[in-house]
């Protein structure tokens, strides 16, 4: 998990770095997630495909994935809440710590992380705010 959002973040950061002070961060965001979506949909890890990402108003960058493996009515609630917190755990750990997306912490960036199995159901869902990031 800490590889694929690695490999996100530092997409995101080699845009942003590029781009011109003038524009605002939504402007950036967008940049950012049109050029990630040039690569997409791209296989993370076993069982985990980036869909796509997109830019929302209001500083909100969501990432798209899909449980290739999973069908989520064979998933239990347990199991479900067991993946969200450890998908949640290790996304925070990296948004906290990584240099790839100071710009985001910088930039008090809200990241929605939405999971869906492999027939397209919803599965999984978390977001990140500012304060969980930057908090101690």
């Amino acid at each position: 998990m800490k590889n694929v959002i690695r490999l996100s973040l530092v997409c995101i950061t080699l845009i942003l770095a590029s781009c011109k002070k003038e524009r605002t961060i939504d402007d950036d965001l967008k940049e950012v997630a049109a050029s990630i979506n040039k690569t997409a949909p791209q296989i993370l890890t076993d069982g985990v495909r980036l869909d796509s990402v997109s830019a929302q108003p209001g500083k909100i960058f969501k990432y798209n994935y899909t449980l290739t493996d999973d069908i989520k009515e064979n998933v239990s609630p347990e199991e479900i809440a067991t993946f969200k917190a450890n998908a949640k755990d290790g996304a925070l750990k990296v948004i906290k710590t990584s240099p790839d997306i100071k710009e985001f912490r910088d930039n008090d960036v809200t990241m929605i992380y939405i999971y869906y199995d492999k027939n397209g159901k919803q599965t999984a869902d978390f977001k990140i705010v500012p304060s969980e990031y930057k908090g101690k």
